[in-house]
């Protein structure tokens, strides 16, 4: 069915389309059969204002454009829902899109909101300068980036998480109850800024609880072979717990080494990181480092809204929520703590 539109409503009420938006919008000098006529057929036609023509009218929009890398992974799905959820309660409405963990799908993206009138914009980036970014950024468009920095960018705003006091609250944990050999898989592939700065934090951690060898560290990809192959390394060296810095890696992992009949809470102790549904479900419950990605979330759209409201720039600023481990069954003790019973 076409929408209904304004001259729709006039044609059929036997009035003039001006006299329909005047009505509408409580103005001019109408009569009461006249006003209740029109807003019954109104509300029969089920017209609805059209926001496009709304908006080139006034100096907002009301709707703001929200870019994460991929929706399938659960963690940018609740960080999403969290920014959607804040923005409805102020009135805002979205436009939302997935980069697919690709600069080219990004730059799309962005080039669409750009032929869009929209308030501003949220983006958790690629980490890399691209001319989509870029674009924005000439736009003087409001921008907030979230969870992701992008190095050399300085005139936009983030809030990102400080992978710092998880992780050392989680190797702590690990240390306490006997674990010496500990495994971090990173993922480099991703290109995140923020992704690798959590194997460079778990290492300096790693050197100052004394864990043997400052930690196993491998990398992995995205692919079922490349995510084994750092399964089968962890296990060659002997790592009794392992911490993933990439949520869709330890979802894989958890089924190879089931696979392998590692025993997760038993034979290995595992910690990822993103406090995600599936974690729960698990028996055991999976421990996690959590980026509380509903704080951060709130946090964006603060700053995002106080952008478009004020006009103010804010440039240089970081605002950073800490990250914090949440222990849970799969995290048991170590071969040095039955040793030493």
């Amino acid at each position: 069915m076409a929408f209904v539109t304004l001259k729709d409503v006039a044609q059929r009420a036997g009035v003039s389309a001006a006299a329909v938006s005047q009505i509408l919008h409580n103005k001019g000098r109408f009569s009461s059969d006249t006003r209740q006529l029109v807003l019954k057929t109104v509300e029969e036609m089920g017209y609805v204002p059209d926001q496009r023509a709304r908006s080139m009218r006034s100096s907002d929009t009301k709707t703001v454009g929200l870019l994460v890398p991929d929706l399938r992974n659960p963690y940018f799905a609740d960080l999403v829902s969290s920014m959607e959820d804040e923005l409805y309660a102020r009135g805002y409405s979205t436009l939302i899109g997935t980069s697919a963990e690709t600069v080219e799908r990004q730059d799309a993206f962005i080039g669409n909101l750009l032929g869009q009138r929209i308030d501003g914009a949220i983006v958790v980036p690629q980490g890399v300068e691209s001319p989509g970014v870029q674009s924005l950024i000439k736009r003087n468009l409001p921008l907030v980036f979230v969870d992701r920095r992008v190095p050399g960018v300085e005139s936009v705003p983030f809030v990102v998480s400080n992978p710092y006091t998880g992780i050392r609250e989680a190797v702590e944990e690990l240390v306490r109850l006997g674990h010496r050999c500990v495994g971090y898989v990173s993922h480099p592939s991703l290109g995140s800024f923020s992704v690798n700065e959590r194997e460079t934090a778990f290492r300096a951690v790693a050197s100052d609880m004394l864990i043997e060898g400052n930690g196993v560290v491998v990398a992995c990809d995205s692919t079922y072979e490349s995510r084994t192959a750092a399964v089968e390394s962890l296990l060659d060296a002997g790592v009794s717990a392992m911490l993933c810095a990439y949520s869709p890696d330890a979802l894989t992992m958890i089924g190879v080494l089931h696979d392998r009949g590692v025993s997760i809470g038993e034979d290995m102790s595992l910690v990822s990181f993103d406090d995600i549904a599936a974690f729960t479900l698990m028996t055991p419950r999976i421990a996690v480092v959590s980026q509380q990605a509903e704080l951060m979330g709130r946090q964006g759209v603060d700053l995002l809204l106080c952008r478009i409201r004020s006009g103010a720039s804010d440039e240089g600023v970081t605002h950073s929520v800490p990250t914090m481990f949440i222990n849970r069954g799969s995290v048991k003790q170590g071969p040095s703590a039955a040793v030493a019973g």
